[in-house]
């Protein structure tokens, strides 16, 4: 809708702006419209006129043309003696060229010998170079074969190191081995003695029990006092013997750590020496990427610029193939030459196509020629009229034809040229500055053999006046000054062809195409060396940093074992101070029971003495029986200490194991790298000794090289010589050809009065013509297509008078209104449709949108209705009670309002959520999210530690509650609680048993399992 809206709006504007633009532009299209009628009409006045004047002027010239034929004749025959006396000398000039061409040869000769040897010795350069750096690798490669050596010796040290320690472990585990057995032997006997002993007091025991009855108190509190005291001491023996295990084992570990202290001081060594070469190696691999880098820049913007180019390129070829700028006919022509070569005979094509001019004199020799540029170079007479023939029959236009036997050179006479010569501004004769087919010539004199290129206007003007309008004169930039002093000038504009520089354009293209491409294929092998170069630098990159990681990974390793002791070593030093702890409160106690015993023993020592035969006997037999408890408190001691031995014995051995693996591994790649290196070494000197051949080879042809040139500079020397004494015979022909030449210039000044007269009308028809083609785009052959009879010509030129009033009268016209009051027209009918059409879609989507609303509304309030039930009724099996519901806040609006959560846990007032606990709070959302659930039930839900907040009792409700689900539906539950873990069916948990490496285990829940861990 809103959309629309926009839409409207736009389109409104679009019709203001519209409604607006109509009426100018349709005053601006009639007003077009009598202004295209108007010039219609002075066109073919003015044309009409052009064309009476240039007949006119035509008439006149073929009388100069009767009179200069004559001068010509006699020119020609003075030509011929000088050309007579040429003949008789042209064998001598022919052998003067000749050695001219061989002494050049020569010359080209010395300077390719030059260019090879030069070449060869660059390559010289190179191969030396190459050894050097080849020679650099090899003392590199040395280095580092003697510093594996050197670790390998010292893991060699370190091994049998460890091997001897190992062996020694072994035997002591043997002894202590015997000690345990022997140890147990004996114990197994004790316990045989005392368990007789013990009966035999046992049953004098009893005997006295029976016979004083009176004493049986007191004997039990002293016999209970002294089994104390024994239990104590008991206590304290074997705290005594931990507190010594304790000692014994730190200072096992100490011997652990002073180990692997002494390996990580070489290993970090090690890796200082690893990061060294890998910063070099990185430095390296830098400034290779660089390099590669600057060189992909450089072939990227040299593709770029060969793209664009050639994009230039072959639309400028395209244009010439299709004669782009050429007039139809002219294309016509060449069309059908191409297509029927019989008819193409004698047929040369346009002028422009014939000719190539410098750059600098492209514009003013484009200016001069206007529309000749299209005229078609004949052989004859005879091709013309064919061509002309097929115009006419296929109503193909008009065309100007140049035949070769029928045009005539125009040129200035030689006086007017050496005073030209000696004026400023003077750039030269523009049949000069043109190049074409010596067979075209004639032609090329007749159209520019009398124009003048001048600098600018002022040297134009200057030039002009001193040769009293004489012939035509044109600058740089393409003004003209007439014979006669009329003069044109002004923009150009971009009617102005380009078809004479096109030629050049495509030629220069061509070579700068060429070029690029040469240093793309030079650039493309740099990149592919430096990319192998860069390939080699980043292997020995890698290899350095697995070097390095390995020995980092060993480093933590050894560090990680040295944290372990230190923890180790604080843990037991730790139950070292407990035990001594214990062994104080023992001692302390057994003082205290030692005090009680002597009270007791002097309560009950007159009864004693009454007894005291029967106490004789049972002490003997008590006394006997210490001693051997004595001698089995002493066994149970020292075994348990062969135990400890043992054990000790055994992972202290397997940990010397293990560094004896680390080290025979980092051994045998110790042994890999020095092959590798021993590999690169030789395949170095074989190349060094290819690369020094190939020097030997390259100096021997250089020696070849220098002995031909030499041979070529004295053949060279020999043959200007000769040259020097046919020059000499050569310059007494001249002074003839001087005689002959004056007699020229006499014929010629005369030729040149009459000439200047020829020019003078021929400047004024070039005037009419180049007015043709300026002001109306026409050639002669085209604008005989719309001339009218001229019955007064002062009657015509008032009328063409009273055009141009009626055109200054009109004032500015735009042309173009014509056809943009067409299109406005026809765009405001079409937008007037649109917003129609716009307005009609408003009324349909505002109805749409009020169905889609009340049907949103009805179906919220039921289903809010649903949701209100089914959280009351989940609140009170969440909380075992209470009371909860959902509201509006604003029922008239329903689909904006906000809601409501409104609860009363058991035994609490009626109050707002967020004033409860954070556990309460915790429940009633899941008591919410279960009420919603039940309303469009998922088949799959994940809770991430939604229950994370509440108590443990509440944890396990929500865990039942879950369970009830789970029939149907599934659940994935992020925990971090217990209560929720017992009652899943399935666990997963994320393990991390190395740094760095995590593992998934999974563990299914059966219901004797859920029972347990409840």
């Amino acid at each position: 809708l809103e959309t629309t809206k926009q839409n409207l709006v736009r389109i409104n504007d679009i019709l203001i702006e519209l409604e607006s633009q109509l009426e100018p532009l349709a005053q601006q299209a009639e007003t077009a419209r009598r202004y295209i009628n108007l010039s219609n009409e002075l066109k073919g006045i003015e044309v009409s006129l052009f064309l009476d004047t240039i007949d006119k002027l035509k008439t006149k010239l073929d009388e100069v043309d009767d009179q200069t034929r004559t001068i010509r004749e006699q020119i020609d025959e003075e030509n011929r003696r000088i050309e007579n006396i040429k003949n008789k000398n042209r064998s001598k000039n022919e052998r003067l060229e000749f050695l001219k061409s061989e002494m050049e040869e020569f010359r080209s000769f010395v300077h390719n010998f030059d260019s090879e040897i030069e070449k060869n010795e660059g390559h010289i350069r190179l191969c030396e170079e190459k050894i050097n750096h080849l020679t650099a690798n090899n003392e590199n490669f040395g280095n580092d074969i003697n510093s594996i050596k050197e670790r390998m010796s010292a893991l060699e040290l370190d091994i049998d190191k460890k091997k001897k320690r190992l062996a020694q472990m072994s035997r002591d585990e043997e002894r202590f081995a015997e000690l345990l057995a022997e140890a147990e032997g004996i114990l197994a006997g004790i316990v045989a003695r005392l368990d007789e002993g013990e009966r035999l007091v046992e049953e004098a025991k009893q005997a006295i029990m029976d016979k004083q009855d009176s004493l049986s108190d007191s004997k039990i509190r002293l016999n209970n006092l002294k089994n104390d005291t024994e239990n104590y001491q008991q206590l304290k023996s074997r705290l005594l013997e931990d507190i010594r295990q304790s000692t014994l084992e730190v200072d096992r570990e100490s011997m652990k750590k002073e180990d692997l202290d002494a390996s990580l001081r070489k290993t970090r060594e090690e890796i200082n020496l690893s990061k060294n070469k890998l910063n070099e190696s990185e430095h390296k691999k830098g400034e290779i990427q660089k390099a590669l880098n600057e060189k992909k820049s450089k072939q990227e913007n040299m593709n770029r610029t060969y793209n664009t180019l050639e994009s230039r390129y072959r639309v400028l070829l395209d244009m010439e193939e299709s004669m782009e700028g050429y007039s139809h006919s002219v294309k016509a022509i060449k069309k059908a030459c191409q297509e029927n070569k019989s008819f193409g005979q004698g047929i040369h094509g346009p002028v422009a196509q014939l000719i190539t001019v410098e750059q600098r004199f492209e514009t003013a020799v484009e200016i001069s020629l206007g529309a000749s540029l299209h005229n078609i170079v004949t052989d004859d007479e005879f091709s013309p009229k064919r061509a002309i023939e097929h115009l006419k029959r296929n109503n193909l236009g008009r065309a100007t034809f140049l035949p070769k036997s029928a045009i005539k050179p125009r040129t200035l006479d030689q006086s007017q040229f050496a005073r030209l010569r000696q004026m400023s501004g003077f750039e030269g004769i523009a049949s000069d500055k043109v190049k074409c087919d010596k067979q075209f010539s004639g032609i090329l004199l007749n159209l520019l053999g009398r124009t003048v290129i001048v600098d600018n206007m002022d040297s134009g003007i200057q030039m002009a006046r001193q040769f009293e309008y004489s012939f035509r004169i044109v600058t740089l930039d393409g003004e003209i000054i007439n014979a006669g002093g009329s003069m044109t000038g002004g923009s150009t504009g971009s009617r102005v062809s380009s078809i004479i520089s096109r030629n050049r354009v495509i030629k220069e293209n061509e070579v700068e195409l060429k070029r690029i491409s040469s240093q793309l294929k030079k650039i493309d092998d740099e990149i592919k060396t430096t990319e192998i170069e860069f390939g080699s630098i980043c292997i020995e990159h890698e290899q350095e940093q697995k070097v390095l990681s390995d020995l980092e990974l060993v480093r933590l390793r050894d560090e990680n074992h040295v944290a372990a002791i230190f923890e180790n070593v604080r843990k037991i030093t730790a139950k070292m101070d407990m035990l001594k702890q214990q062994n104080d409160e023992i001692e302390g106690q057994i003082k205290e029971v030692k005090s009680e015993s002597d009270k007791e023993s002097v309560k009950a020592k007159a009864i004693e003495e009454e007894i005291q035969l029967l106490k004789d006997k049972v002490q003997t037999h008590q006394i006997k029986n210490k001693d051997e408890q004595q001698k089995r408190d002493e066994l149970h001691t020292d075994i348990n200490d062969y135990r400890v031995s043992v054990n000790s014995i055994i992972e202290s051995k397997q940990s010397v194991l293990e560094q004896i693996d680390m080290f025979i591994q980092e051994k045998n790649s110790n042994t890999a790298n020095i092959a590798k290196r021993e590999e690169d070494k030789k395949r170095n000197i074989m190349r060094i000794g290819e690369l020094q051949d190939e020097i030997q080879g390259v100096l021997k042809k250089n020696v070849g090289l220098k002995e031909e040139k030499t041979g070529c500079e004295l053949k060279a020397e020999g043959l200007a010589e000769e040259r020097r004494v046919l020059e000499e015979e050569l310059s007494g022909m001249l002074d003839r050809v001087t005689e002959h030449n004056s007699t020229i210039v006499t014929l010629q000044e005369g030729q040149g009065r009459i000439e200047a007269k020829k020019a003078k009308m021929e400047s004024e028809l070039e005037t009419f013509q180049n007015r043709l083609w300026d002001e109306y785009g026409l050639t002669y052959g085209n604008a005989l297509e719309i001339k009218c009879e001229i019955s007064n010509v002062k009657a015509t030129q008032s009328r063409i008078n009273d055009i141009k009033s009626e055109i200054r009268e009109i004032g500015p016209v735009n042309v173009a209104a014509i056809e943009d009051y067409s299109k406005t027209k026809e765009r405001y009918g079409f937008m007037k449709v649109q917003h129609e059409d716009l307005t009609k879609s408003e009324e349909k989507l505002r109805r749409v949108i009020q169905e889609i609303t009340s049907v949103m509304k009805k179906q919220f309030v039921a289903q809010f209705e649903i949701i209100n039930k089914n959280f009351s009724m989940v609140f009170k099996e969440l909380f075992e009670g209470g009371f909860a519901q959902v509201r509006l806040a604003d029922e008239e609006n329903v689909l904006d309002s906000g809601i409501d959560i409104i609860v009363q846990p058991p035994g609490k007032k009626l109050q707002n959520m967020m004033l409860l606990s954070g556990g309460e709070r915790a429940m009633v959302a899941i008591a919410l999210i279960f009420a919603i659930l039940r309303i469009r039930p998922a088949p799959f839900y994940i809770l991430d530690e939604i229950e994370a907040s509440l108590d443990d009792s509440n944890v396990y409700k929500f865990a039942e509650y879950l369970a009830r689900y789970t029939d149907t539906l599934q659940f994935i539950v992020i925990t971090h609680r217990k209560g929720t873990m017992e009652a899943a069916d399935i666990l997963y948990g994320v393990t991390m048993e190395e740094h760095g490496i995590s593992k998934v285990v999974s563990l299914r829940m059966d219901d004797g399992m859920k029972q347990n861990a409840g």
